[in-house]
Protein backbone atom coordinates (compact mmCIF):
# COMPACT_ATOMS: atom_id res chain seq x y z
CA UNK A 1 0.00 0.00 0.00
CA UNK A 2 1.65 3.22 -1.18
CA UNK A 3 1.70 6.06 1.31
CA UNK A 4 3.00 9.59 1.50
CA UNK A 5 4.05 11.74 4.49
CA UNK A 6 3.60 15.42 5.10
CA UNK A 7 6.63 17.73 4.96
CA UNK A 8 6.33 21.39 6.04
CA UNK A 9 7.46 24.10 3.62
CA UNK A 10 11.05 25.38 3.75
CA UNK A 11 10.08 28.70 5.33
CA UNK A 12 8.20 27.01 8.19
CA UNK A 13 11.15 26.83 10.61
CA UNK A 14 11.93 30.51 10.03
CA UNK A 15 8.31 31.37 10.78
CA UNK A 16 8.40 29.35 14.02
CA UNK A 17 11.63 31.02 15.14
CA UNK A 18 10.33 34.48 14.31
CA UNK A 19 6.91 33.97 15.89
CA UNK A 20 8.22 32.44 19.14
CA UNK A 21 11.07 34.94 19.61
CA UNK A 22 9.69 36.62 22.72
CA UNK A 23 8.89 33.34 24.47
CA UNK A 24 12.39 32.01 23.81
CA UNK A 25 14.13 35.29 24.63
CA UNK A 26 12.29 35.91 27.93
CA UNK A 27 12.63 32.26 28.94
CA UNK A 28 16.36 32.32 28.22
CA UNK A 29 16.88 35.57 30.14
CA UNK A 30 15.26 33.90 33.18
CA UNK A 31 17.26 30.67 32.80
CA UNK A 32 14.12 28.55 32.32
CA UNK A 33 14.21 27.81 28.59
CA UNK A 34 15.51 24.25 27.84
CA UNK A 35 19.29 24.37 28.12
CA UNK A 36 19.73 22.45 24.86
CA UNK A 37 18.28 25.44 22.97
CA UNK A 38 20.56 28.15 24.38
CA UNK A 39 24.17 29.06 23.66
CA UNK A 40 25.11 29.83 27.29
CA UNK A 41 27.31 27.33 29.10
CA UNK A 42 25.09 25.05 31.28
CA UNK A 43 26.77 25.90 34.60
CA UNK A 44 26.38 29.66 34.00
CA UNK A 45 22.86 29.15 32.73
CA UNK A 46 21.87 27.45 36.02
CA UNK A 47 23.43 30.27 38.00
CA UNK A 48 21.37 32.75 35.96
CA UNK A 49 18.19 30.92 36.93
CA UNK A 50 18.99 30.91 40.63
CA UNK A 51 20.03 34.57 40.53
CA UNK A 52 16.75 35.62 38.89
CA UNK A 53 14.77 33.44 41.28
CA UNK A 54 16.59 34.99 44.23
CA UNK A 55 15.67 38.48 42.98
CA UNK A 56 12.00 37.46 42.91
CA UNK A 57 12.11 35.91 46.37
CA UNK A 58 13.87 38.97 47.80
CA UNK A 59 11.21 41.32 46.48
CA UNK A 60 8.51 39.00 47.79
CA UNK A 61 10.02 39.31 51.26
CA UNK A 62 10.12 43.11 50.95
CA UNK A 63 6.45 43.22 49.89
CA UNK A 64 5.43 40.98 52.80
CA UNK A 65 7.26 43.33 55.20
CA UNK A 66 5.44 46.32 53.70
CA UNK A 67 2.07 44.53 53.86
CA UNK A 68 2.35 43.67 57.56
CA UNK A 69 3.73 47.11 58.37
CA UNK A 70 0.64 48.78 56.81
CA UNK A 71 -2.14 46.36 57.75
CA UNK A 72 -4.00 49.16 59.50
CA UNK A 73 -3.97 51.33 56.36
CA UNK A 74 -6.38 49.68 53.95
CA UNK A 75 -5.27 51.54 50.82
CA UNK A 76 -1.56 50.75 51.28
CA UNK A 77 -2.31 47.16 52.30
CA UNK A 78 -4.33 46.35 49.19
CA UNK A 79 -1.69 47.91 46.90
CA UNK A 80 0.98 45.81 48.57
CA UNK A 81 -1.24 42.75 48.19
CA UNK A 82 -1.49 43.43 44.44
CA UNK A 83 2.31 43.55 44.00
CA UNK A 84 2.70 40.50 46.20
CA UNK A 85 0.22 38.50 44.10
CA UNK A 86 2.00 39.41 40.86
CA UNK A 87 5.45 38.51 42.15
CA UNK A 88 4.28 35.30 43.86
CA UNK A 89 2.58 34.18 40.65
CA UNK A 90 5.78 34.92 38.73
CA UNK A 91 7.83 32.80 41.16
CA UNK A 92 5.45 29.86 40.77
CA UNK A 93 5.59 30.13 36.98
CA UNK A 94 9.39 30.27 36.90
CA UNK A 95 9.79 27.30 39.22
CA UNK A 96 7.18 25.29 37.31
CA UNK A 97 8.85 25.81 33.94
CA UNK A 98 12.23 24.95 35.43
CA UNK A 99 10.87 21.76 37.03
CA UNK A 100 9.37 20.61 33.70
CA UNK A 101 12.27 21.68 31.51
CA UNK A 102 12.73 18.22 29.94
CA UNK A 103 9.03 17.80 29.19
CA UNK A 104 8.84 21.28 27.66
CA UNK A 105 11.92 20.51 25.53
CA UNK A 106 10.30 17.34 24.17
CA UNK A 107 6.97 19.05 23.45
CA UNK A 108 8.70 22.01 21.82
CA UNK A 109 10.72 19.75 19.53
CA UNK A 110 7.54 17.88 18.57
CA UNK A 111 5.81 21.19 17.89
CA UNK A 112 8.71 22.75 15.98
CA UNK A 113 9.29 19.67 13.83
CA UNK A 114 5.55 19.01 13.30
CA UNK A 115 6.27 15.44 14.41
CA UNK A 116 2.64 14.41 14.95
CA UNK A 117 1.71 15.37 11.40
CA UNK A 118 4.90 13.96 9.88
CA UNK A 119 4.22 10.53 11.39
CA UNK A 120 0.78 10.30 9.80
CA UNK A 121 0.70 8.14 6.64
CA UNK A 122 -1.47 9.48 3.82
CA UNK A 123 -2.48 7.26 0.92
CA UNK A 124 -1.08 8.30 -2.45
CA UNK A 125 -4.53 7.76 -3.95
CA UNK A 126 -5.89 10.64 -1.86
CA UNK A 127 -5.74 14.25 -2.97
CA UNK A 128 -2.56 14.84 -0.97
CA UNK A 129 -1.85 18.23 -2.53
CA UNK A 130 -5.16 19.60 -1.27
CA UNK A 131 -4.69 18.00 2.16
CA UNK A 132 -1.12 19.24 2.53
CA UNK A 133 -2.18 22.70 1.36
CA UNK A 134 -4.85 22.73 4.07
CA UNK A 135 -2.28 21.70 6.68
CA UNK A 136 0.13 24.42 5.55
CA UNK A 137 -2.61 27.03 5.67
CA UNK A 138 -3.62 26.01 9.19
CA UNK A 139 -0.05 26.00 10.50
CA UNK A 140 0.77 29.36 8.90
CA UNK A 141 -2.37 30.88 10.40
CA UNK A 142 -1.48 29.42 13.80
CA UNK A 143 2.05 30.83 13.91
CA UNK A 144 1.02 34.23 12.57
CA UNK A 145 -1.50 34.46 15.40
CA UNK A 146 1.23 33.46 17.86
CA UNK A 147 3.47 36.19 16.45
CA UNK A 148 0.81 38.91 16.82
CA UNK A 149 -0.31 37.77 20.27
CA UNK A 150 3.20 37.62 21.75
CA UNK A 151 4.17 41.03 20.40
CA UNK A 152 0.98 42.63 21.74
CA UNK A 153 1.13 40.89 25.13
CA UNK A 154 4.84 41.62 25.56
CA UNK A 155 4.15 45.29 24.78
CA UNK A 156 1.34 45.56 27.34
CA UNK A 157 3.20 43.81 30.17
CA UNK A 158 6.40 45.63 29.26
CA UNK A 159 4.69 49.02 29.46
CA UNK A 160 3.42 48.27 32.96
CA UNK A 161 6.77 46.86 34.16
CA UNK A 162 8.81 49.68 32.60
CA UNK A 163 6.54 52.41 33.94
CA UNK A 164 7.03 51.10 37.46
CA UNK A 165 10.77 51.77 37.01
CA UNK A 166 10.81 54.61 34.48
CA UNK A 167 8.48 56.99 36.32
CA UNK A 168 10.42 56.80 39.64
CA UNK A 169 13.72 56.91 37.73
CA UNK A 170 12.76 60.09 35.85
CA UNK A 171 11.41 61.63 39.06
CA UNK A 172 14.64 60.80 40.92
CA UNK A 173 16.76 62.15 38.08
CA UNK A 174 14.78 65.40 37.99
CA UNK A 175 15.05 65.85 41.75
CA UNK A 176 18.76 65.06 41.62
CA UNK A 177 19.31 67.77 39.01
CA UNK A 178 17.31 70.20 41.15
CA UNK A 179 19.34 69.25 44.21
CA UNK A 180 16.37 67.71 46.06
CA UNK A 181 17.71 64.31 47.10
CA UNK A 182 15.18 64.03 49.91
CA UNK A 183 12.39 63.44 47.32
CA UNK A 184 13.72 60.09 46.18
CA UNK A 185 11.23 57.29 45.37
CA UNK A 186 11.50 53.55 44.85
CA UNK A 187 10.02 51.27 42.19
CA UNK A 188 7.55 49.71 44.64
CA UNK A 189 6.11 50.82 47.95
CA UNK A 190 8.52 49.06 50.27
CA UNK A 191 9.48 48.74 53.92
CA UNK A 192 13.03 47.72 54.84
CA UNK A 193 12.88 46.84 58.51
CA UNK A 194 16.59 47.20 59.33
CA UNK A 195 17.35 49.91 56.75
CA UNK A 196 14.31 52.17 56.89
CA UNK A 197 16.31 55.16 58.16
CA UNK A 198 19.19 54.59 55.74
CA UNK A 199 17.47 53.48 52.52
CA UNK A 200 17.41 56.96 50.93
CA UNK A 201 21.15 57.47 51.33
CA UNK A 202 23.65 56.78 48.56
CA UNK A 203 24.86 54.24 47.56
CA UNK A 204 22.28 52.11 49.41
CA UNK A 205 19.40 53.83 47.62
CA UNK A 206 20.87 53.06 44.17
CA UNK A 207 21.46 49.41 45.11
CA UNK A 208 17.91 48.95 46.41
CA UNK A 209 16.43 50.77 43.41
CA UNK A 210 18.32 48.52 40.97
CA UNK A 211 17.28 45.38 42.87
CA UNK A 212 13.61 46.42 42.69
CA UNK A 213 13.97 47.23 38.97
CA UNK A 214 15.50 43.80 38.38
CA UNK A 215 12.59 42.21 40.20
CA UNK A 216 10.22 44.13 37.92
CA UNK A 217 12.00 42.75 34.87
CA UNK A 218 11.92 39.18 36.22
CA UNK A 219 8.15 39.49 36.79
CA UNK A 220 7.71 40.77 33.23
CA UNK A 221 9.93 38.09 31.69
CA UNK A 222 8.39 35.21 33.63
CA UNK A 223 4.86 36.28 32.68
CA UNK A 224 5.70 36.56 28.98
CA UNK A 225 7.64 33.26 28.99
CA UNK A 226 4.97 31.21 30.77
CA UNK A 227 1.85 32.83 29.33
CA UNK A 228 3.35 32.88 25.83
CA UNK A 229 4.33 29.22 26.06
CA UNK A 230 0.76 28.38 27.11
CA UNK A 231 -0.62 30.25 24.08
CA UNK A 232 1.81 28.54 21.66
CA UNK A 233 1.15 25.02 22.91
CA UNK A 234 -2.63 25.35 23.24
CA UNK A 235 -2.89 26.87 19.75
CA UNK A 236 -0.86 23.94 18.44
CA UNK A 237 -3.30 21.52 20.08
CA UNK A 238 -6.21 23.49 18.55
CA UNK A 239 -4.68 23.10 15.08
CA UNK A 240 -4.07 19.38 15.55
CA UNK A 241 -7.69 18.77 16.60
CA UNK A 242 -9.06 20.88 13.75
CA UNK A 243 -6.98 18.96 11.22
CA UNK A 244 -8.11 15.66 12.72
CA UNK A 245 -11.69 16.59 11.84
CA UNK A 246 -10.61 17.05 8.21
CA UNK A 247 -8.71 13.75 8.23
CA UNK A 248 -11.74 11.87 9.57
CA UNK A 249 -13.78 12.90 6.54
CA UNK A 250 -11.00 11.60 4.32
CA UNK A 251 -11.29 8.09 5.82
CA UNK A 252 -14.43 7.43 3.74
CA UNK A 253 -12.96 8.68 0.45
CA UNK A 254 -14.89 6.94 -2.32
CA UNK A 255 -11.64 6.33 -4.20
CA UNK A 256 -10.29 4.08 -1.42
CA UNK A 257 -10.77 0.34 -1.21
CA UNK A 258 -12.18 -1.05 2.06
CA UNK A 259 -8.68 -2.11 3.08
CA UNK A 260 -7.33 1.39 2.43
CA UNK A 261 -10.18 2.98 4.37
CA UNK A 262 -9.43 0.80 7.38
CA UNK A 263 -5.72 1.62 7.09
CA UNK A 264 -6.25 5.38 7.09
CA UNK A 265 -8.86 5.06 9.83
CA UNK A 266 -6.23 3.42 12.06
CA UNK A 267 -3.79 6.19 11.22
CA UNK A 268 -6.35 8.74 12.40
CA UNK A 269 -6.91 6.80 15.62
CA UNK A 270 -3.15 6.80 16.33
CA UNK A 271 -3.09 10.53 15.59
CA UNK A 272 -6.00 11.11 17.99
CA UNK A 273 -4.25 9.18 20.76
CA UNK A 274 -1.11 11.32 20.30
CA UNK A 275 -3.19 14.49 20.61
CA UNK A 276 -4.83 13.20 23.81
CA UNK A 277 -1.43 12.38 25.30
CA UNK A 278 -0.18 15.85 24.37
CA UNK A 279 -3.16 17.49 26.10
CA UNK A 280 -2.64 15.36 29.20
CA UNK A 281 1.01 16.45 29.33
CA UNK A 282 0.03 20.12 28.88
CA UNK A 283 -2.45 19.87 31.73
CA UNK A 284 0.19 18.25 33.91
CA UNK A 285 2.51 21.21 33.30
CA UNK A 286 0.05 24.11 33.33
CA UNK A 287 -2.91 23.06 35.50
CA UNK A 288 -1.55 24.01 38.98
CA UNK A 289 -0.28 27.37 37.73
CA UNK A 290 -3.60 28.08 36.00
CA UNK A 291 -5.37 27.62 39.34
CA UNK A 292 -2.97 30.06 40.99
CA UNK A 293 -3.50 32.43 38.04
CA UNK A 294 -7.27 32.44 38.52
CA UNK A 295 -6.91 33.23 42.23
CA UNK A 296 -4.28 35.94 41.76
CA UNK A 297 -6.14 37.51 38.82
CA UNK A 298 -9.24 37.86 41.00
CA UNK A 299 -7.17 39.60 43.68
CA UNK A 300 -5.23 41.83 41.29
CA UNK A 301 -8.27 43.03 39.30
CA UNK A 302 -10.18 43.75 42.51
CA UNK A 303 -7.27 45.54 44.20
CA UNK A 304 -6.25 47.66 41.20
CA UNK A 305 -9.86 48.77 40.62
CA UNK A 306 -10.11 49.69 44.31
CA UNK A 307 -6.81 51.59 44.28
CA UNK A 308 -7.80 53.51 41.14
CA UNK A 309 -11.19 54.51 42.60
CA UNK A 310 -9.93 55.44 46.07
CA UNK A 311 -7.00 57.67 45.11
CA UNK A 312 -8.77 60.88 44.18
CA UNK A 313 -5.57 62.89 44.68
CA UNK A 314 -3.36 60.63 42.55
CA UNK A 315 -1.27 62.16 39.77
CA UNK A 316 -2.08 61.62 36.11
CA UNK A 317 0.90 59.27 35.70
CA UNK A 318 -0.21 57.13 38.65
CA UNK A 319 -3.78 56.98 37.35
CA UNK A 320 -2.54 56.03 33.86
CA UNK A 321 -0.33 53.31 35.33
CA UNK A 322 -3.17 51.80 37.37
CA UNK A 323 -5.54 51.83 34.39
CA UNK A 324 -2.87 50.20 32.19
CA UNK A 325 -2.19 47.62 34.91
CA UNK A 326 -5.91 46.84 35.19
CA UNK A 327 -6.29 46.40 31.41
CA UNK A 328 -3.23 44.14 31.29
CA UNK A 329 -4.47 42.00 34.19
CA UNK A 330 -7.87 41.54 32.53
CA UNK A 331 -6.27 40.74 29.17
CA UNK A 332 -3.91 38.24 30.79
CA UNK A 333 -6.84 36.37 32.32
CA UNK A 334 -8.83 36.67 29.10
CA UNK A 335 -6.14 35.07 26.93
CA UNK A 336 -5.82 32.08 29.26
CA UNK A 337 -9.58 31.55 29.09
CA UNK A 338 -9.96 32.45 25.40
CA UNK A 339 -7.44 29.89 24.14
CA UNK A 340 -8.82 27.33 26.54
CA UNK A 341 -12.28 28.03 25.09
CA UNK A 342 -11.00 27.63 21.53
CA UNK A 343 -9.49 24.27 22.37
CA UNK A 344 -12.74 23.24 24.04
CA UNK A 345 -14.68 24.27 20.92
CA UNK A 346 -12.53 22.07 18.68
CA UNK A 347 -13.05 19.17 21.08
CA UNK A 348 -16.84 19.69 20.82
CA UNK A 349 -16.66 19.72 17.01
CA UNK A 350 -14.70 16.48 16.70
CA UNK A 351 -17.61 14.03 17.30
CA UNK A 352 -19.63 15.83 14.62
CA UNK A 353 -16.71 15.55 12.18
CA UNK A 354 -16.47 11.81 12.89
CA UNK A 355 -20.22 11.37 12.42
CA UNK A 356 -20.28 13.39 9.18
CA UNK A 357 -17.93 10.94 7.49
CA UNK A 358 -19.89 8.76 5.06
CA UNK A 359 -19.48 5.67 7.23
CA UNK A 360 -22.87 4.20 6.29
CA UNK A 361 -21.46 3.34 2.85
CA UNK A 362 -18.52 1.38 4.29
CA UNK A 363 -18.06 -2.26 5.26
CA UNK A 364 -19.01 -3.71 8.64
CA UNK A 365 -15.43 -3.90 9.96
CA UNK A 366 -14.88 -0.22 9.23
CA UNK A 367 -18.22 0.77 10.78
CA UNK A 368 -17.58 -1.17 13.99
CA UNK A 369 -14.30 0.68 14.56
CA UNK A 370 -15.88 3.96 13.47
CA UNK A 371 -18.69 3.66 16.03
CA UNK A 372 -16.14 3.04 18.79
CA UNK A 373 -14.15 6.04 17.58
CA UNK A 374 -17.33 8.14 17.62
CA UNK A 375 -17.90 7.25 21.27
CA UNK A 376 -14.25 7.86 22.13
CA UNK A 377 -14.22 11.26 20.40
CA UNK A 378 -17.02 12.44 22.70
CA UNK A 379 -14.55 12.46 25.58
CA UNK A 380 -14.26 16.13 26.51
CA UNK A 381 -10.75 17.57 26.17
CA UNK A 382 -9.96 20.92 27.79
CA UNK A 383 -7.29 22.90 29.58
CA UNK A 384 -7.98 22.81 33.29
CA UNK A 385 -7.03 24.85 36.32
CA UNK A 386 -6.35 21.61 38.18
CA UNK A 387 -9.74 20.14 39.21
CA UNK A 388 -11.18 23.58 39.95
CA UNK A 389 -12.41 24.66 36.54
CA UNK A 390 -11.90 24.36 32.79
CA UNK A 391 -10.30 27.37 31.13
CA UNK A 392 -13.18 28.91 29.19
CA UNK A 393 -15.05 32.16 28.68
CA UNK A 394 -17.52 31.03 31.33
CA UNK A 395 -14.65 30.85 33.82
CA UNK A 396 -13.51 34.31 32.71
CA UNK A 397 -16.94 35.83 33.37
CA UNK A 398 -17.09 34.06 36.76
CA UNK A 399 -13.72 35.51 37.81
CA UNK A 400 -14.69 39.02 36.69
CA UNK A 401 -17.96 38.81 38.64
CA UNK A 402 -16.06 37.62 41.73
CA UNK A 403 -13.54 40.47 41.40
CA UNK A 404 -16.39 43.02 41.16
CA UNK A 405 -18.00 41.53 44.29
CA UNK A 406 -14.77 41.77 46.28
CA UNK A 407 -14.24 45.31 44.96
CA UNK A 408 -17.65 46.29 46.33
CA UNK A 409 -16.74 44.79 49.72
CA UNK A 410 -13.47 46.75 49.83
CA UNK A 411 -15.25 49.98 48.96
CA UNK A 412 -17.75 49.38 51.78
CA UNK A 413 -14.93 48.75 54.25
CA UNK A 414 -13.11 51.90 53.10
CA UNK A 415 -16.21 54.04 53.58
CA UNK A 416 -16.66 52.73 57.11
Amino acid sequence: METKRYQPPVEFIDLVQKSSFWVRWMGTSMGIWPVEHVSIRPQWYRKLYYFMLLALWYNTYVQIEFLFHNLKTLNLAVQSLCSLCSISSAIFKVMRLHAYENEIRDIWQTLENVTVLKELHFLRKSDSDTIFGRINKQLMRQWKEVHFNLRFYNLMVGLVACNYSIIPFCSNLYNQLKGREFNRSFVYRTYYRSMELLKYRSPLFEVLFCSESLSGYTTWASMVAFDGLYVVMVLNAVSLLRLLGDFMRETTNSGFTEREKIFFQRECIRYHIKVIRLVEKLNEIFAPVLLVQLLTSTSIICVIAFAASSQSNASDSQTMLMVLYLITAIYQLFQFCWYGQRFQNESFKLPQAVYDAEWEQCAKQFNTTHHILLLYSQRQLDMRAWNFSAMSLETFSTIIRSAVSYFTVLQTLAEE
